[in-house]
């Protein structure tokens, strides 16, 4: 029997097909632009073809499980995607696909599920952080953050369950508190978002969208047809596109220590999305650990708590598989229907 495994993002969308007896021996793995296709389903039909042609003795009728880490507020029926114009709905791919057993789960979930899979080489370490004190260790917490399309913040837990310790994922639309300016520019900066926006979060600045954002304040000009790349490009010839990505990361650090703050995280804070890893040289920089660090009388804490960019692109597919493999477990063959 197979298992498939979806992390869906609003820019790609990577899938795997595992055997349930070898989950970890990927049998196969694509990964698509979301934006190329109407629906998730096509996108599905398309990766089953390739499983097809490339995948001995591969049929749709042995797929045990379906798993699909989501972008978006997901309930037990469908999903309304955020940042992507899709609804997915269980019973449609039941039927289209002969799927008995179809979850969705929250992107960051799965992330943050992914983040205890991922090996030394995965992640780079932004603040080094010294957990083991009387005020952290214990607790167990985790916390994924991660600026791409959108800004998304999930957390983890260990729990002892008999003898046996299982990791647990929330989700949460951390992505959406509201933005809280520490200086002069940016309340300069709240107050550009707000003719815009009305109400703020720090997904308005912690995005693609938003790094194209931060160039329009500092140009103070509407800019068409350019992308966060662009930005990223142009920093090292543009003072505007440079001081933008310095803006970012300021913003970002900032936001990260107050989720530092909320959850005093002991297992560590793991940035991901798609934007941390090509920001490198900025992520490490006085700006980010400056915006991190600038807690007041917090600060002590914050400075225990570690930091990592996580550089596997492929985090919210493990955390999909992983959480794939748990419910095959918790699924004795009567109670599959």
């Amino acid at each position: 029997m197979h298992i498939i495994a979806a992390d869906v993002g609003g820019t790609k969308t990577r899938l795997a097909l595992a055997d349930v007896d070898e989950a970890n021996n990927i049998l196969h793995e694509a990964r698509y632009l979301s934006a190329d296709f109407e629906s998730f389903e096509p996108m599905l039909h398309a990766f089953i073809n390739e499983c097809s042609a490339s995948v001995s003795k591969f049929e749709t009728s042995n797929i045990e499980i379906l798993t699909l880490a989501l972008p978006g507020l997901v309930n037990e029926t469908s999903a309304n995607l955020t940042n992507l114009p899709w609804v997915i709905t269980k019973q449609l791919l039941k039927d289209s696909f002969g799927i008995k057993n179809v979850y969705f789960m929250n992107d960051f979930q799965a992330s943050a599920l992914g983040t205890r899979q991922l090996l030394e080489t995965d992640k780079i370490i932004l603040n080094t952080g010294y957990p083991h004190t009387d005020n952290l260790k214990k607790n167990t917490i985790g916390v994924t953050v991660g600026a791409g399309t959108g800004l998304g913040l999930a957390w983890t837990q260990d729990n002892l369950q008999g003898s046996e310790v299982t990791t647990c994922a929330y989700d949460t639309e951390g992505g959406h508190i509201d933005f809280a300016p520490v200086d002069e520019i940016q309340i300069r900066l709240l107050q550009f978002l707000q003719k815009r926006h009305g109400h703020v979060s720090y997904e308005r600045i912690l995005s693609g969208d938003g790094l194209v954002t931060l160039y329009e304040f500092f140009t103070n000009k509407k800019s068409d047809n350019i992308s966060a790349e662009w930005v990223n490009k142009q920093a090292l010839t543009d003072q505007a596109a440079d001081d933008a990505m310095s803006l970012f990361v300021k913003i970002y650090g900032a936001y990260i220590g107050n989720i530092a703050l909320l959850y005093k995280p002991s297992a560590g804070i793991y940035i991901t999305g798609g934007i941390a890893a090509k920001l490198l040289n900025k992520m490490q920089s006085e700006s980010f650990i400056s915006g991190y660090l600038n807690k007041g009388r917090m600060e002590s804490l914050v400075r225990k708590i570690a930091v990592y960019v996580v550089t596997n692109e492929r985090v919210g597919m493990l955390g999909a598989m992983t959480e794939t493999m748990k419910i095959h477990h918790a699924l004795s063959p009567q109670r599959l229907k």
